[in-house]
């Protein structure tokens, strides 16, 4: 096994309400090493250091703050990119038999707008969430669904940069879009307690402001704003990609960005569903760090929560375990390569395990997506398997490799991890493999077609059988058994999909491009 090591990285930390501000440093600790994965980094020594400030008590950690997948929200429905604090749980409600095919329940069309067009790109996926009644009534929901019931809402950002709202049985307007003027090319979030609370990233800033908002869901007002273009930061790029997460039982906000910095935020959050008011006043811990990559610092992906550890990976190829309780860095990894697909964590025996692949980037147009099973504890690689794939490169590049988040077999799939790569050894072709998670041996692999960035989602019978649902790049949707990666169905139904799907029951909702979103019923 491979151990976590530790390279030239600086850490700093900074505690503002709005801006940042800098504090005397209370400790600083430094450690030699002697192993690196990259011939590039030189190894001289790790620095970390904490802000000294009373504020901190704020931020405090306790065990009875500990979430799992299952436990993260007291809504019906999907609220985060892929489900909740461990990124495996994109399907919600289970199908009554084998499924034979998928029927277009129906579509919505996003406007088109600039060089980025409609529609949703990567990751692009939506939340669902079937309202309370009393939540309904507090909303600026349309008149003909406030009333309706178990009444289920489809929330989903836009390369329009639209944030759209779709009753998930009609496919029409719940109520109106909120337009933030710029390219969404992340995925939203809504706050997992039931608050009127949506969370939402930007990717592009045409109008010349970036960052990541906070909404408030019943008169779409914005509560908060973080500016991605941040003094603070050690990269100029402000754009948020990933979605955050929110610990219903600490009010407190997990996030990283593009910038290089990673975000912890006490929200203060105030409801109060008698005057329907609702509001935020966060206090935010910065967490940056220098790797010696130039301007390769970026978080691509939707951080991980596992008790009162964040982990996530960069573009740089970092991947990094960082303590809630002591506001430090644990371990750091190098992932070989540029790794934007989110991590997925499952425990086993009370050990957390993670598990990720790299992207086909800083190697060139043609080298290895690199997937690999860590001890979350300890940083130790567990397995390492390696995967040929290409890549386009230049001032538009096309990446191949680990783009589509893994999927983690459940029920009678238990054991199974599903991944799908991009440009397998060739530009257009791409692989799913099931993999063993013990051992990382294979247990079957999918020669598609077409490569794909959209991320496999699992659907699960009455008896435990597991399903997969896969779009790729050509617009082309599947069914295959979680089994033995068998074909049920296949059609093509739109241009190009980049976007990760989710699942409500029968109903499986993913956007496309370049202006559809697509609602299928499994059949």
């Amino acid at each position: 096994m491979t151990k976590g090591f530790l390279p030239k990285l600086i850490f700093v930390f900074s505690i503002g309400v709005s801006f940042a501000f800098n504090f005397a440093p209370r400790h600083s600790t430094h450690r030699r090493i002697d192993h690196f994965s990259l011939d590039t980094i030189k190894p001289i020594h790790f620095e970390d250091s904490i802000s000294d400030t009373t504020s901190l008590h704020d931020f405090d950690f306790g065990e009875n703050a500990f979430l799992t997948d299952s436990s993260y929200t007291l809504l019906k429905g999907i609220t985060t990119f892929r489900g909740g604090p461990w990124r495996n749980s994109a399907s919600f409600g289970t199908i009554d038999k084998r499924p034979d095919s998928l029927r277009i329940a129906w579509t919505f069309n996003t406007t088109s707008k600039g060089e980025w067009g409609g529609g949703a790109g990567w990751t692009g996926q939506p939340s669902v969430v079937q309202w309370p009644d009393s939540m309904r009534a507090l909303m600026n929901l349309n008149e003909n669904v406030k009333t309706k019931p178990d009444f289920t809402e489809v929330v989903f950002g836009s390369l329009d940069g639209n944030i759209y709202f779709l009753d998930l049985e009609t496919g029409k307007a719940s109520r109106k879009a909120i337009n933030i003027k710029n390219p969404i090319k992340g995925s939203v979030s809504i706050d997992p307690r039931g608050y009127p609370l949506l969370y939402c990233g930007q990717g592009i800033p045409e109008t010349k402001v970036i960052g990541f908002r906070i909404f408030s869901l019943i008169d779409q007002k914005v509560l908060h704003f973080i500016n991605g273009i941040d003094r603070f930061a050690l990269r100029g790029w402000g754009a948020f990609d990933g979605a955050c997460l929110i610990n219903r039982k600490t009010d407190m906000l997990h996030l990283g960005g593009e910038n290089g910095i990673l975000y912890t935020m006490k929200l203060n959050t105030k409801f109060d569903s008698t005057r329907t008011q609702i509001s935020v006043s966060p206090k935010t811990i910065k967490y940056r760090y220098n790797s010696g990559y130039k301007n390769q610092k970026g978080i691509e992906n939707s951080v991980v929560l596992y008790q009162d550890k964040i982990y996530y990976a960069d573009n740089s190829g970092f991947i990094q375990c960082f303590s809630l309780k002591t506001f430090q860095s644990l371990w750091i990894i190098h992932n070989e390569d540029d790794t934007d697909a989110s991590l997925v964590l499952k425990p086993e025996d009370g050990i957390p395990f993670l598990y990720t692949g790299s992207e086909v980037d800083k190697q060139g147009d043609k080298g290895f997506s690199f997937i690999k099973k860590i001890n979350g504890l300890t940083g130790e690689t567990v397995w390492l398997r390696k995967f040929e794939c290409r890549s386009v490169l230049g001032a538009h590049p096309v990446n191949g490799g680990m783009l589509a988040t893994p999927l983690v077999g459940k029920l009678k799939a238990e054991g199974k991890l599903i991944i799908t790569l991009s440009r397998y050894k060739t530009m257009q072709k791409g692989l799913m493999v099931a993999l063993d998670m013990k051992t990382g041996e294979t247990l079957y692999e999918v020669a598609l077609d077409n490569y794909s960035w959209s991320s496999p989602v699992d659907i699960y019978d009455k008896e435990g059988n597991m399903y997969i649902f896969q779009a790729d790049s050509k617009g082309y949707v599947m069914l295959l058994d979680g089994a033995n990666g068998k074909l049920i169905y296949k059609k093509k139904v739109a241009d190009l999909f980049e976007a990760s799907p989710i699942v409500f029951n029968n109903k499986i909702i993913i956007p496309s491009r370049p202006l559809k979103i697509f609602c299928f019923e499994i059949i």
